[in-house]
C-alpha cells in the first residue's frame, strides 16, 4: 500500500513532468544527457520532435545523433564536446541541421559538463533549441534595414542634386542679370540731367544699395545650397568661403585649420560633401543654442580617411537629454549622427553644460557606391 506522501511526491513530480514537456513545446526548447562512459543518450520528448525522430526509433547514439548535422556543424559539435569535458565550462554553439524531411534548421546548442565529487566530468547535459523562425526575422530585419539605407541614401542624393541645380540655375541667371542690371542702372543714372541727379540722389543710392544687397544675397544662398567652389575648387576653399561669409553674418570667430589648401587624402565627391553638411549643421546648431564667442573647424587625415574636428566655446548641454523632447540642440546633431554612420563613419559628440561643444567625425576616403553620385 502506498504512503499518502509517495503518492504526493509522484503527484508533483508527475506535474513538473508535464509542465516542464509543454514549456519545451511552446518554445521549441529540448533537452538530453550523455553518460561520458558508456556513451548512451537520453533524449526528451521535444527534442525527438525537434528531429523529427519517431520516438519508436529510441534514443540514438552520439554518432547518429551527430548525422543529423552538416559536417561542418558536427565537427564543431564534436570539438565543444571535448572542450566541454576537458575545461569543465560551459559551452554553447549554433549548427545547421538537416532533416530527414530535407529541411534545413538551425538548433542552438548548451552545452553543460556535470562532474563528480573530484572534479572529474562524467556526463553532459545539453538544451537544444530551434532559432530557424528567429534568424529568419532577423535576416528579414536586416534586409528592410539595408533597403531603409539604401533609400536614405537615394533620398540625400536626390536632395544634393536639387541642391546643385537650383544653385547653378540662381548663379547662371539671376546673378549675370542683377550683374547687368546693375550696369544698365549706373549708364541710366549718369545719362539723367545734373539738376535730376541731385534731386534723385537718396532714391538712386537706396536702389543701388537694394541691388547689392540682393546679389550678396543670391550669393549666400547659392552657397548655402551648394557652393561652387565646392565642386570645382574642393572642400577646403569651400569651407573657407562659406565660414567667411558666416562670420560677416554672425560675429562669430570661426576659422579653418587645415594642413594645407586641400584635405589630407584624396577624398570622394560624396566625402567633401558631407563633411561640408556637417559644418554647415554644427555652424548652425552652434549660432542658435552655444552661445560661442568662437569655433575651430579642423581637417586632417587619418587612417584611410578623414578627420573632422568642430569645437566652439560655448555653454555645452547636457548629453545625456539629446533627442529629449524640448531638448537643445536636438534633430539637427541626431540627423549629423545618422548621415555619419550611413556612410560607413564614426560619429563622437563630446559636451557638458558650461564647457562647450566637440564633434568629432571620421569618415571614409570613398564612401558607399550609391553616395558617389552625389
Amino acid at each position: 500500500m502506498r504512503s499518502p506522501r509517495l503518492e504526493a511526491l509522484r503527484s508533483a513530480l508527475e506535474k513538473a513532468e508535464f509542465r516542464l514537456a509543454a514549456t519545451q513545446d511552446l518554445a521549441r526548447v529540448g533537452d538530453w544527457e550523455l553518460d561520458r562512459h558508456t556513451g548512451r543518450m537520453y533524449w526528451s520528448r521535444e527534442l525527438f520532435r525537434l528531429f523529427e525522430r519517431p520516438e519508436a526509433l529510441g534514443v540514438p547514439d552520439l554518432n547518429e545523433a551527430l548525422g543529423y548535422f552538416s559536417l561542418e556543424s558536427t565537427n564543431r559539435t564534436r570539438d565543444l564536446f571535448w572542450e566541454a569535458i576537458d575545461s569543465g565550462r560551459r559551452c554553447a554553439l549554433e549548427q545547421e541541421v538537416l532533416l530527414p524531411s530535407g529541411e534545413e534548421r538551425r538548433h542552438f546548442t548548451v552545452i553543460v559538463p556535470v562532474a563528480d565529487e573530484t572534479g572529474r566530468v562524467f556526463r553532459l547535459y545539453g538544451t537544444v533549441q530551434d532559432i530557424t523562425e528567429r534568424r529568419r526575422l532577423e535576416a528579414e530585419r536586416l534586409e528592410h534595414l539595408e533597403r531603409l539605407e539604401e533609400l536614405s541614401r537615394h533620398l540625400v542624393e536626390i536632395e544634393e542634386r536639387e541642391r546643385r541645380e537650383l544653385a547653378s540655375a540662381l548663379h547662371d541667371r539671376a546673378s549675370p542679370n542683377l550683374a547687368a542690371l546693375q550696369i544698365l542702372f549706373s549708364s541710366l543714372a549718369d545719362a539723367l540731367p545734373e539738376s535730376a541727379r541731385d534731386e534723385l540722389a537718396p532714391l538712386l543710392e537706396d536702389a543701388s544699395a537694394l541691388l547689392a544687397d540682393t546679389t550678396a544675397g543670391i550669393r549666400e544662398i547659392c552657397t548655402n545650397l551648394r557652393p561652387a567652389t565646392l565642386d570645382y575648387a574642393g572642400l577646403v576653399p569651400a569651407l573657407r568661403e562659406y565660414v567667411a561669409q558666416f562670420r560677416a553674418r554672425t560675429g562669430l570667430d570661426v576659422r579653418v585649420d587645415a594642413a594645407s589648401g586641400s584635405p589630407p587624402c584624396a577624398l570622394s565627391r560624396a566625402t567633401q560633401t558631407l563633411c561640408f553638411r556637417l559644418v554647415q549643421e554644427a555652424l548652425t546648431n552652434c549660432a542658435k543654442h552655444a552661445r560661442a564667442g568662437s569655433v575651430r573647424i579642423g581637417l586632417g587625415g587619418c587612417a584611410g580617411g578623414v578627420l573632422l574636428q568642430i569645437g566652439d566655446d560655448g555653454v555645452g548641454f547636457d548629453l545625456s537629454r539629446l533627442g529629449e523632447a524640448g531638448s537643445t540642440p536636438g534633430l539637427g546633431l541626431i540627423t549629423m549622427r545618422e548621415r555619419v554612420e550611413l556612410a560607413g563613419g564614426d560619429f563622437r559628440l563630446y559636451t557638458r553644460p558650461g564647457d562647450g561643444t566637440v564633434i568629432e567625425v571620421r569618415l571614409p576616403a570613398e564612401l558607399h557606391p550609391a553616395e558617389t553620385n552625389r
